[in-house]
């Protein structure tokens, strides 16, 4: 079958079974299985549909045409945390019979979110209060107008001299409820960044010398805030100094009690909203980075060695420089009563750290800059991604308990921030690196403002999107024989994912099996009940290789009822060759 004739059959089955089912009113559900006029998908090897819920209920698959890939999925954008009950079945001859799916295998909570649990929370805290400013900013003319002169000024007047001290308002509390001054010496001046030191960050050789210093400005400087700027936009500057400051101060080690970093982790850096709005209590009018100081006695809470500081602080000036530029581009310049949606600004500065990681794996091509030559990654690289792949790792552990898409009102998790990451990368791979730019440049905010920048539906780039976590790189199908709206172009999933699980040591670590997604087998006649989120996906594998008839496959709330439209359940279907070939 050529492309076009390809693309002719999969429209005709779409409409077939739409036909055949109906789509219901938007407003209720109505009992649809069985299906009175199940229509056949026909496709060929390694071709994929994405189908509506409600004609996923009338899915016959053709007998002796191989396995089945078919992937259940809300592509919805709603703030929810509810799990969604479902059921996914294959009816043969004989009636149904219903069990509970198996549980997927998630890493334990003390291995996996609860380490990092205390910067997601004071993250979350940092969103809501930008919320909160940007709905406040809309009712307050005053401030804005004052907002809008001070972006409307070119950056003037005489930067403050080296060694000069400022004092600086941080946060004293994990709510910024109550605020600590601070103050610090001005240590290092580039075209972009201004560094300043607190005099309480400990002296050399605990701390950082005056060498050290001028080599950690000038990687801000030169090489990270380049990466922010050049992909998204330059961030605000509202204090007209045309830097951005990073101040490191204890006050953000402090931040966290040494038990509580040992239990929950720690804050490594942030971006406060409030500085960003004229006289804003608490804030320091201008676009700060804080950072953690060296503390390698454990002064101030945990032990952070000056290699450390170092490891960490690229790859989170990145990300929380992602969130200054997007705040600024949304609420100040557009003026929006709102923030970007979590799903679009936390996927996005989890991208502006990759971009960190791809600045230096381009700068040391393999072999070079690795200490073991075939590491895939240089060691530049390992700390920009490296939270990227132990994320959505684990999020493919599971992915119908997380979220792609969706803001969770109680707070998303890293598995969620795997996820949106995958989102953006893959769609990144379809439609090109200024995608990034385009989103968080442009006035509009999350579905919308997705949908806009892709020239796609949610639906359509959620369906293409949750079949690619699977099949990019399938270890027996060459990687073109499959749609490229179905794989990634700049990472090799399976490559990435394998490696973490051999050098982790294999089953029983972090990275239990060489790829995480696992599908659950699907039997005829047995129809599997489980439950996902809003924004996630789940995974079943079906073989009609031995079947003499049509199986019907549903996808239906249980009991089989069709789902409400506005969930946006729908289901992508693969065909596979054999089951070698889809594992």
């Amino acid at each position: 079958m050529t492309s076009s004739s390809a693309s002719r059959a999969t429209a005709l089955i779409a409409a077939a079974l739409l036909a055949a089912c109906g789509h219901g009113d938007s407003s209720a559900t109505q009992p649809v299985t069985p299906c009175a006029n199940g229509s056949l998908v026909t496709l060929d090897t390694m071709q994929a549909v994405t189908l509506r819920a409600d004609s996923a209920n009338c899915l016959d698959m053709e007998p002796g045409t191989g396995t089945y890939v078919i992937v259940p999925q809300f592509a919805d954008t709603a703030a929810d945390s509810t799990p969604v009950a479902f059921e996914v079945g294959a009816l043969g001859a004989a009636s149904a019979e219903v069990v509970q799916a198996p549980a997927a295998s998630r890493i334990p909570a003390a291995d996996a979110t609860s380490r990092w649990s205390t910067a997601r929370a004071f993250d979350r805290a940092r969103r809501a209060q930008g919320r909160a400013l940007a709905k406040a900013l809309a009712d307050d003319p005053a401030t804005r107008w004052r907002i809008s002169a001070a972006l409307a000024a070119a950056p003037g007047g005489v930067l403050p001299a080296l060694g000069s001290t400022r004092v600086f308002s941080v946060c004293g509390d994990l709510n910024c409820a109550s605020f600590k001054k601070d103050t610090a010496v001005l240590k290092y001046i580039g075209a972009n960044v201004m560094l300043y030191q607190s005099q309480n960050a400990p002296a050399p050789p605990n701390g950082f010398s005056d060498s050290d210093i001028a080599a950690f400005g000038a990687v801000f400087d030169q090489t990270l805030y380049p990466i922010d700027a050049n992909a998204f936009a330059a961030p605000s500057d509202i204090d007209g100094n045309g830097h951005e400051i990073v101040l490191l101060t204890p006050k953000v080690n402090a931040l966290v009690t040494k038990s509580a970093c040992s239990a929950s982790g720690y804050v490594a850096g942030f971006f406060f909203p409030g500085d960003l709005i004229p006289s804003y209590a608490g804030g320091n009018d201008g676009e700060i980075y804080y950072s953690i100081a060296p503390d390698p006695t454990g002064a101030f809470s945990c032990a952070h060695s000056i290699d450390d500081v170092k490891s960490v602080s690229g790859g989170t000036f990145l990300h929380e420089t992602l969130h200054m530029i997007n705040f600024g581009q949304k609420v100040l310049l557009h003026g929006l009563p709102d923030t970007e949606r979590e799903f679009l600004d936390e996927g996005m500065a989890h991208i502006a750290e990759e971009m960190g990681s791809k600045h230096y794996e381009a700068l040391y091509p393999p072999p070079s800059g690795r200490t073991d030559p075939s590491q895939l990654f240089p060691d530049s690289a390992e700390g920009y991604i490296s939270g990227d792949l132990y994320n959505s790792y684990t999020y493919l552990l599971a992915p119908n308990a997380g979220t792609a898409t969706t803001t969770i009102p109680n707070g998303s998790t890293l598995d969620d921030s795997g996820a949106e990451w995958l989102f953006l990368r893959w769609l990144g791979d379809q439609r090109g690196e200024a995608i990034f730019g385009n989103i968080v440049r442009s006035a509009l905010v999350g579905q919308a403002n997705l949908e806009a920048q892709a020239g796609a539906s949610l639906a359509t780039l959620f369906g293409q999107a949750s079949l690619a976590f699977y099949a990019d790189s399938l270890p027996n199908v060459p990687r073109s024989a499959i749609g490229t709206a179905y794989h990634f172009s700049s990472r090799n999933l399976r490559v990435l994912f394998n490696r973490l699980y051999t050098t982790s040591g294999g089953s029983g670590t972090s990275f239990p099996r060489p790829y995480p997604i696992l599908p659950v087998a699907l039997a005829a006649g047995t129809t599997l009940r489980a439950s996902m989120l809003k924004g996630g996906m789940s995974y079943y594998r079906f073989d009609a290789s031995a079947a003499s008839a049509a199986t019907r496959v549903h996808f239906a709330e249980p009991g089989g009822l069709s789902f409400p439209n506005a969930l946006g359940a729908q289901v992508t279907v693969l065909r596979c060759g054999s089951a070698a070939e889809c594992q």
